[in-house]
């Protein structure tokens, strides 16, 4: 069997796609400008992304069920994220006086809480919405607190109120991703009842 069958490339996400193609292009862009640092490192995240997308994870029967039954759309979300950041590592928007930074972490957070709310709901059993909340503010606290770990030990940090901001945002943005998805959720299943 091939590697990556028209079965596979049907099950993708058009979205994801179109959010990759303008990754690329983002990496153009700051060619052109002669940001070619930014443009690499563009290119490089468009390598990692495509890695996530393109396996065939539904038949790869080593993985977790959960991630094989992962709605495709998810794939959007690190894409996504991606092109949010880019501009503050490419074009310097992350400094200076501005709420770039505070935006990203955000709707990165939100992005986030989307791929998590898939995952807990993939069961098809009711998750009440407290718990749902409480779940996507405990990893979202924890992916916040390892992402300003990593700032710190490469050295993109702020200040104490740059952490504690970044950290309540990105958990908020988590909570409010997966609460998004536990409504449209339970808004479609009661209306198939």
């Amino acid at each position: 069997m091939p590697l990556l069958t028209d079965a596979d490339l049907r099950q993708h996400s058009r979205f994801a796609w179109v959010c990759l193609a303008a990754l690329l292009g983002v990496a153009a862009l700051l060619a052109l400008i002669g940001r070619d640092g930014a443009a690499l490192g563009t290119v490089g995240a468009f390598i990692g992304c495509l890695g996530l997308m393109l396996p065939p994870r539904e038949r790869m029967k080593a993985l977790p069920w959960r991630l094989r039954a992962l709605p495709r759309g998810c794939d959007a979300a690190p894409v996504l994220a991606t092109l949010l950041s880019v501009p503050g590592y490419g074009l310097g928007g992350f400094y200076g006086d501005n709420l770039y930074d505070e935006a990203v972490h955000l709707v990165n957070g939100a992005l986030a809480g989307v791929v998590l709310a898939h995952w807990l709901l993939l069961n098809g059993q009711p998750r009440p919405q407290r718990s749902l909340g409480l779940t996507a503010l405990i990893a979202g606290t924890a992916l916040a607190v390892g992402w300003e770990v990593f700032e710190w030990a490469t050295g993109l940090i702020g200040d104490a109120m740059d952490t504690f901001t970044d950290i309540l945002l990105t958990a908020g943005g988590v909570v409010a991703g997966a609460m998004f998805v536990g409504r449209q959720g339970a808004a479609a299943s009661q209306r198939t009842r």
